[in-house]
């Protein structure tokens, strides 16, 4: 026998692949099961509960997967009839925020940054807005009001309903209630 007799005979054999694997993986578990050496209880307690757990979540993945592809659904339909039905919500929009017919000379001076006017272009903007535009009589007020600015300026729902017309009844700008909002946040 030349292995009684070969050195080579006794020195340690290298580690299996799937050793070097397990002891590689990051999968929970399997580092503890393939360990260099024999089979020990607690390698079997190991392999046991990866076993399982695997086991159980391919069933999980059976089942969803069977009934993903049974199509179930479930459809519930209440309807109930109302007496009276209340005028739906409706957001009409105007991208241009203000009339500039209606800006004045003063709203001009506060807003000008607003309305992206320079200073030096006063009376050009007036002038071509049929105002005139001339500066000597002009005295700036002491304070700005912004809500009678929005609401001198801003488009009236009469202005812009052309019809109205809501379960075959008239209706007209009575039937809305104007809120100022920024357009950007609804319209868009």
């Amino acid at each position: 026998h030349l292995c009684k007799t070969s050195p080579s005979c006794f020195s340690p054999r290298p580690p299996s692949d799937i050793t070097v694997f397990g002891a590689n993986c990051t999968l929970h578990g399997l580092s503890h099961i393939f360990l260099p050496g024999g089979v020990t209880l607690r390698r079997l307690l190991w392999a046991a509960a990866f076993s399982t757990s695997l086991s159980i979540f391919l069933l999980q993945v059976a089942d969803r997967v069977i009934e993903y592809y049974q199509y179930p659904h479930v459809t519930i339909l209440d309807e109930m009839d109302s007496p009276e039905m209340y005028f739906p919500a409706i957001t009409l929009c105007n991208y241009n925020s203000f009339r500039k017919s209606q800006i004045r000379r003063n709203d001009l001076f506060w807003m000008a940054g607003l309305l992206g006017v320079e200073q030096g272009d006063f009376d050009d903007f007036m002038a071509a807005l049929g105002q005139p535009s001339d500066n000597t009589k002009f005295f700036p007020s002491k304070s700005f009001n912004m809500l009678e600015f929005v609401q001198r300026t801003s488009h009236s729902i009469e202005e812009m309903l052309l019809d109205c017309k809501y379960r075959g009844k008239d209706c007209g700008p009575e039937n809305f209630t104007t809120v100022s909002i920024s357009t950007k946040d609804f319209c868009s």
